[in-house]
């Protein structure tokens, strides 16, 4: 049952003036200019992989009888293949990667053949290469994890279909059951396969199917570049040789057939060289905030990932910005021109050709917008001591307290979020907060043991337990950081007014894969005294009722029963929220009952509640989002579309900033809508999904930030 309308706006008007984390989540992953946000590390990372290709060692069988012959898998001619259905930058066929680096023992026995065996067959999952060498990295470093499990196995438990005498060149159809080891993980598997000996040589021709998601390698689900299936094919083309042969096996070497091309094309240094150094260096050169996702420091080092530009540019994936030209212009567009991108294709389908020495640097030119700069009045760490937090728990939220000591009311006209642990801080957000909280806080952080405290937006955020209570202003966000974002400097006259006495509570969201650093990142902060107008950061909501399509089914499809469950994670504001939020916005659950295709939408409408021009906008959705739109003022006269988001990606969810100056009045109405598809989820929910902090969960949020004249 939903609250009635006046209960519930006073409930989430109360809750989110407590709780700030929650009414501020866009910018967790915003205030990034044109580079790119946390979750785009994590989808485009290809760091650098030395590959050895030599063949891997597996256990050597022996022949023990007479008419035992061991053969021996001869990687230069042996591979394996596998095969999935793959949607890539709009289109959508069969991807297919392969390996020479195999090994293993075949034993055949010529005197009783059901005693034959088939040894270890040891995979080296590193050297799989494609048509695509950013499918290639991607797949080795974060689905494959290749580093950590370069090795994939299949051991045989069972031999069937051989007859009982073996000849020459005759094909005989057999059946392999055994065990296949990828990463960590090892599931059973059944290979089909035809076997014939021929002229000393064994031949093993077979195929497997397997699911991706049994293994943990997929489907994997990249929005607005690729998304696979998560059937898989496996096809194992081994040819052995009698292992008593000196250098039986020899080593496979690197297929370059694919590096090749035509060698005509556009030239690197008068057509690609100069869009990479507009484009691309300023973020990837080495200490950029790109730099972990791919290294553009050489000539060389373009044309190593020349297929992965054509594809990245081709579909509009890079340089991120998924803003239409629906949208009010904007400063700095990062969009490449239809010529630039035909000519990185021609480039790369040549070849990737070098026109220039392959050590020839890729320097953004001097005059590229390097960001703001502000000075370091205030410079500190946002904990005396290093973090350290527990890979055990994965998304990590701490809060830290830092005490300015200001003793007069002062603005801030500058910051900068300097992480410590890049690989490990998925985002930033700092909050003013009164000095008659002081006590609170410091309670809150002697509480919990170690730097800061946990602090979830649920009960336990920066908001938690810092009540607005004798306070003119209570405690208020300041600040959103993800990676790529450089400093951000306020217009001139402009800034985020602090008191005497005021406190800043850092949150920092850390997410651990692998291992948990310690961290001990900074705040920097640039400051003035004076009469400054205020810089203001308003959030503007909608619901997010997303109910089970007709092809879904379970306990979670209820949608009370979700609740609960959000209850349980992130405390009694779950509910509240998304009741609140479809009361505000006059919304009932009839008008999403109907919304069972996949596809639902949202729409809110608000009232701009203070004069002030607009510094910048923010959309936010999650992993379902499709489509977000913020109009201004819609169906009148002075209709603006602030933002248009036409295919929603996840990953690159930016800030905006107006290249014309626009004005926002009070009792203007800005809409906010938004769309979901559930096809787009990773793997079914079979789950009812509402407005939550999850990222499994989804919102329909948006940031404007305005400078309010005195």
């Amino acid at each position: 049952m939903l609250d009635t309308k006046g209960d519930a706006v006073k409930r989430l008007t109360n809750w989110l003036g407590r709780h700030p984390v929650g009414s501020s989540m866009a910018l967790a992953v915003v205030l990034c200019g044109a580079f790119a946000g946390w979750f785009a590390l994590k989808t485009f990372y290809v760091p650098h992989v030395d590959v050895s290709y030599v063949v891997p060692t597996a256990p050597h069988l022996t022949a023990s009888g007479p008419g035992q012959t061991v053969y021996r898998i001869d990687a230069s001619r042996s591979s394996v293949t596998y095969e999935v259905s793959e949607q890539l930058a709009g289109t959508s066929h069969s991807a297919t990667g392969s390996t020479k680096g195999i090994a293993g023992d075949i034993l055949l026995d010529d005197t009783n053949p059901s005693a034959s065996q088939v040894g270890e067959i040891v995979v080296n999952v590193q050297q799989l290469t494609s048509d695509q060498t950013l499918r290639d990295q991607r797949l080795q470093h974060d689905f494959l994890r290749s580093v950590d499990y370069p090795l994939a196995t299949f051991t045989s438990r069972t031999i069937t279909g051989l007859p009982d005498r073996i000849a020459d060149g005759t094909a005989y159809p057999i059946s392999l059951e055994g065990d296949l080891t990828v990463k960590d993980t090892t599931r059973p598997a059944t290979i089909a396969a035809q076997a014939t000996r021929s002229g000393g040589e064994l031949r093993v021709n077979g195929t497997t199917q397997l699911k991706l998601s049994d293994f943990g390698v997929g489907p994997i689900s990249l929005a607005g570049l690729v998304k696979t299936g998560d059937d898989a094919m496996l096809t194992l083309d081994l040819t052995a040789v009698d292992a008593k042969v000196p250098d039986a096996v020899t080593a496979p070497p690197r297929d370059q057939a694919l590096l090749a091309g035509s060698g005509e094309g556009p030239s690197f240094s008068s057509s690609v060289l100069p869009v990479l150094e507009q484009s691309c260096a300023s973020c990837h050169n080495s200490g950029g905030s790109g730099a972990q996702v791919w290294k553009l420091d050489t000539a060389q080092d373009a044309a190593d990932a020349a297929s992965g530009l054509a594809l990245v540019t081709g579909s509009r994936y890079m340089p991120p910005w998924p803003a239409s030209e629906l949208t009010v212009p904007m400063q700095h567009p990062a969009r490449l021109t239809d010529a630039q991108i035909s000519d990185i294709a021609g480039w790369a389908a040549a070849g990737g050709r070098l026109d220039v020495a392959g050590s020839t640097p890729v320097k953004p030119p001097a005059d590229a917008d390097s960001g703001a700069t502000i000075r370091h009045d205030l410079d500190v760490p946002v904990s005396a001591e290093p973090y350290q937090g527990s890979a055990d728990n994965q998304n990590d939220y701490r809060c830290f307290v830092i005490d300015p000591k200001l003793t007069e009311t002062t603005f801030i006209t500058g910051f900068q979020f300097v992480p410590d642990r890049t690989e490990v801080v998925h985002h930033a957000l700092a909050f003013r907060v009164s000095g008659s909280e002081q006590a609170t806080v410091d309670q809150l952080d002697q509480n919990d043991p170690g730097p800061g405290w946990q602090c979830y937006a649920g009960g336990t955020g920066p908001g938690g337990g810092i009540s607005t209570t004798g306070s003119s202003r209570g405690s208020e966000q300041i600040m959103g950081w993800a990676p790529g974002q450089s400093a951000t400097k306020y217009p001139d006259g402009s800034g985020i007014r602090m008191d005497a006495g005021d406190l800043i509570v850092v949150q920092i969201h850390y997410h651990y894969t692998h291992n948990a650093p310690p961290d001990q990142s900074r705040f920097v902060m640039e400051l003035a005294k004076g009469n400054l107008d205020p810089v203001k950061i308003q959030t503007y909501l909608a619901p997010a009722e997303i109910p089970c399509s007709t092809s879904e089914s379970g306990p979670l499809c209820d949608r009370n029963a979700v609740l609960a469950q959000l209850t349980q994670q992130f405390g009694p504001t779950a509910p509240l929220i998304a009741n609140g939020l479809m009361a505000v916005c006059r919304k009932s659950l009839d008008d999403f009952a109907a919304m069972t295709t996949g596809v639902a939408s949202s729409s809110c409408d608000h009232r701009i509640g203070a004069d002030g021009d607009l510094l910048g906008v923010v959309g936010h959705e999650h992993q379902l989002g499709k489509s977000f739109r913020m109009t201004l003022n819609p169906g009148t006269p002075d209709e603006k579309v602030l933002l248009d988001i036409p295919n929603w990606d996840f990953n690159w969810q930016l800030y905006y900033s107006p290249a014309d100056h626009i004005v926002l009045h009070r009792g203007d109405t800005l809409r906010i809508d938004c769309t979901w598809d559930r096809s787009l989820a990773p793997v079914s929910r079979n789950r009812y999904v509402t407005w939550a902090e999850g990222t499994e969960d989804e919102m329909c949020y948006s940031v404007v930030a305005t400078r309010v004249h005195r």
